[in-house]
């Protein structure tokens, strides 16, 4: 059975009361990130390049750390592991896990069965069975020294249904235009289209991170 899948008008409103929050959270996470890249650096021995998926690691790590601090005792808000995969509920009407995203805005995972049901809105034992899924995320430029946008976005299967830039940009159901600064919509905003998830299963990766 599918489950609700709000839309951005209905999102937007429950969004904009931890946007700030949540910035702080994955912003705060990646300075975390930069500290260690930097006092690596300064080991006696050669510095040490860390693979992407460990700097994704490092930084979801982080990210768990600063939203249990950030919203803790907030009562619209249930922070915690679902079935191994860490998230907050908002107001039980959404549900955000919180991943690295490219410019399409899509997610990195080993294609598990639950990571599957994940992106295609489905019900998981151990998750609530009624919020929409989302992916907060982050883009970082290709050096992991910057990051270009903090995004909430909500996909269907290979779908991506819409996208919120917190508040400043947004799509939904749009052609996005990723030659023109990664994010930007054109004016068609009514037309439907699937954007492929280009992530096929592979050896790196984690349903966590």
């Amino acid at each position: 059975m599918q489950r609700n899948v709000r839309r951005l008008k209905e999102a937007q409103p429950i969004l904009k009361t931890i946007h700030e929050d949540l910035v702080s959270v994955i912003q705060s996470s990646f300075s975390d990130w930069l500290k260690i890249r930097e006092f690596s650096n300064n080991l006696d021995s050669a510095p040490v390049n860390y693979k992407a998926r460990t700097k994704g690691g490092i930084i979801h790590d982080h990210i768990e750390k600063h939203t249990r601090k950030e919203f803790a005792g907030k009562s619209n808000i249930q922070v915690d592991e679902f079935n191994g995969v860490f998230g907050m509920v908002v107001d039980e009407s959404l549900f955000i896990r919180f991943k690295k995203m490219d410019s399409t805005y899509s997610v990195r995972s080993l294609y598990t069965k639950q990571h599957k049901r994940y992106m295609n809105q489905g019900q998981i034992n151990g998750f609530p069975s009624d919020p929409t899924f989302l992916f907060a995320g982050y883009i970082p430029d290709k050096t992991w020294s910057v990051i270009k946008g903090i995004y909430v976005a909500c996909w269907l299967g290979d779908t991506l249904e819409w996208v919120d830039e917190f508040g400043r940009y947004s799509a939904e159901q749009a052609i996005l235009d990723f030659d023109q600064n990664e994010k930007k919509a054109v004016s068609e905003i009514e037309k439907r289209i699937k954007l492929k998830n280009k992530r096929r299963p592979g050896k790196t990766g984690n349903d966590g991170i």
